[in-house]
């Protein structure tokens, strides 16, 4: 868990270190505008499924929308968002768990 942590904030281009908080902004806001890409593009791949007809995400999610029917399978689709807000808190929770431990860092006489 501590190697995936330390994958994403250098994703985000945080570096904690010594005491010391260093934020590459060029690499957050890359992070950020290869995430938007990738969810409008998902949004457009779902939409091009929705207008065609068919959108097939019933594995997944829960839903098969074909032709005039739509099927929702209520536990899927609930497992899914449940799922999906717990990667959502977890990395929230990673996040705050660095600026504490770089809190108290400083706050101990840790840095230079």
């Amino acid at each position: 868990m501590e190697n995936n942590q330390e994958d994403i904030l250098k994703l985000l281009g945080i570096k904690i270190d010594d005491g010391k908080f260093e934020l590459d902004i060029n690499k957050t806001k890359s992070f950020f505008e290869n995430l938007q890409t990738t969810v409008e593009q998902k949004v457009e791949d779902i939409n091009r499924s929705i207008q065609e007809g068919k959108l097939d995400l019933k594995n997944s999610v829960g839903l098969k929308v074909q032709d005039q029917k739509i099927e929702l399978d209520l536990n899927k689709t609930k497992n899914f968002l449940e799922e999906l807000s717990n990667k959502a808190q977890n990395f929230v929770n990673m996040i705050d768990k660095s600026v504490s431990n770089f809190s108290s860092k400083k706050e101990n006489g840790s840095e230079n």
